[in-house]
């Protein structure tokens, strides 16, 4: 019997509501906390990790001590539309709370965010600290000097229609400064993941987003000249595809192995590009989408081991098969329970892209990677004890197979979202509220819970919900 997942979800948020408040310290206020023990709802006593756990992220972008709407987007979209199918008003408006409160705290003298990967809101200090490393402690944010250089928007697309119900005004200066601050070149499209106006590493996960954003606000303010940046933006990554494999290189202005490397992170880009299509009605945006992840799939695929490899050589389409040179690359073969965030191995969300991709284009190598998606979730989801599995990876594999149950009409893939999101309530529901990852009593917003959620609703309502601008 299907667990009662809509009940699960509001003691969820119950707790956070109750219990999980940035209501302490020298500024009380409505913001949710980052990290909670799920066993007393507050921010916990002993906040070290068991060394079981390994490494989730590689700097301070779990907020120690704080608040991080960035990665608490997803999950504020959940409690959103949680509240429009409960009926119950509870979570929308402390979602909105949430929103408000970070607009009068959180945002830089250039009407920039202070978020993302770099940036958040120090509970225990009352103030927005930025940080580096793990090296050296986060520090204020002076916002009387702060240009939110350091201001980046990967991998998650901002729910920007979170904060357009909240202040228009504010949220239409902060696109229009992305727009401004990330691009080194107006010309070329040439953009910088930092809002630092250089030329840096141009990851395309950034660059898809960028794109993306600056499209949403053109759906809301037909200023043509947002939409040409946006094109500018995926063309200056398209042209990174090489001229006889087609793959897409994972940072065209890198010196390091990101410039030589295709990575399944393209299917994020691809995702990013499909959307700002829709919110423009330019074609040219799936153009560039569609060939790029056929590249990667005609060539990264292991059918020995039906698995899709994590880095592939540009130039040749062939495997990286040596050790990995950084924490943060991919390994061998991509892993869509990689525990790394934020890494630049996206696996689920190229499966979901290859989903969009067939509605849209109808090509049978997109359908073909589906299925093999689908089996390869099934294989890697088996038999998780011992395992440390996040809600985020939960999340957005159910969400897949929905929509390919939807897209090819085949009830099994629904039977296996089923199953795969009754296997995250035995791993991660407890103490009335979802612990983030498997292995400890502990939730981190980092750690995805609200992918996880809006699975949940999709599967409980046979609808894909909203996602107010955020995407998968």
């Amino acid at each position: 019997m299907m667990p009662d997942y809509l009940d699960l979800m509001c003691q969820h948020l119950d707790k956070i509501i109750t219990s999980g408040t940035a209501d302490f310290g020298p500024d009380p206020n409505a913001m949710w906390m980052a990290s909670l023990d799920i066993r007393t709802g507050k921010y916990p006593a002993d906040d070290t990790r068991p060394p079981h756990i390994g490494q989730r992220v590689y700097r301070l972008i779990d907020a120690p001590r704080g608040s991080t709407l960035y990665w608490d987007q997803p999950q504020v979209v959940a409690a959103h539309h949680l509240s429009r199918v409960t009926g119950n008003p509870a979570y929308q408006q402390a979602g909105e709370a949430y929103v408000q409160d970070f607009l009068l705290r959180c945002v830089a003298n250039n009407g920039l965010f202070v978020w993302g990967n770099h940036y958040y809101y120090d509970v225990v200090q009352g103030t927005a600290v930025r940080f580096l490393d793990g090296r050296h402690p986060p520090e204020p944010v002076d916002f009387s000097t702060e240009t939110s250089y350091l201001h980046e928007i990967r991998p998650v697309p901002p729910a920007w229609a979170l904060f357009w119900e909240q202040n228009p005004a504010l949220t239409e200066l902060a696109i229009r400064r992305v727009g401004e601050k990330h691009v080194f070149d107006a010309e070329t499209g040439g953009f910088n993941r930092h809002a630092d106006n250089r030329q840096s590493y141009d990851f395309i996960e950034a660059g898809g987003i960028l794109a993306e954003t600056l499209a949403w606000l053109y759906a809301k303010t037909k200023d043509s000249s947002l939409c040409d940046l946006a094109l500018k933006i995926a063309r200056y990554s398209f042209a990174g595809c090489h001229p006889e494999t087609g793959l897409i290189e994972n940072s065209r202005d890198s010196k390091r192995w990101d410039k030589v490397t295709s990575t399944t992170e393209v299917g994020l880009w691809a995702s990013s590009l499909l959307r700002a299509q829709a919110y423009t009605g330019v074609a040219e945006f799936g153009e560039m989408a569609a060939p790029a992840v056929l590249a990667y799939l005609k060539y990264g695929y292991d059918e020995g081991a039906n698995r899709y490899y994590g880095r592939l050589n540009v130039a040749d389409g062939t495997p990286q098969t040596g050790d990995k040179e950084t924490t943060y690359q991919p390994g061998v073969y991509a892993d869509i329970w990689n525990a790394l965030f934020p890494t630049h191995d996206y696996p689920t969300a190229l499966a979901d892209s290859c989903v969009s991709l067939y509605e849209q284009t109808g090509n049978p190598a997109f359908e073909q990677a589906v299925h093999r998606w689908a089996r390869i979730i099934d294989e890697e989801s088996q038999n998780p004890d011992g395992s440390i599995r996040y809600a985020e990876h939960y999340g957005r594999a159910i969400r897949f197979l929905l929509r390919a149950s939807r897209t090819f009409d085949h009830q099994p893939y629904h039977q296996q979202a089923d199953a795969l999101a009754q296997q995250a309530m035995e791993q991660l529901f407890d103490c009335g509220m979802f612990r983030s990852h498997t292995g400890e009593d502990r939730y981190d917003a980092v750690d995805g819970v609200g992918y996880l959620m809006l699975a949940l609703i999709d599967l409980v309502t046979d609808e894909e919900p909203d996602l107010m601008g955020f995407g998968f």
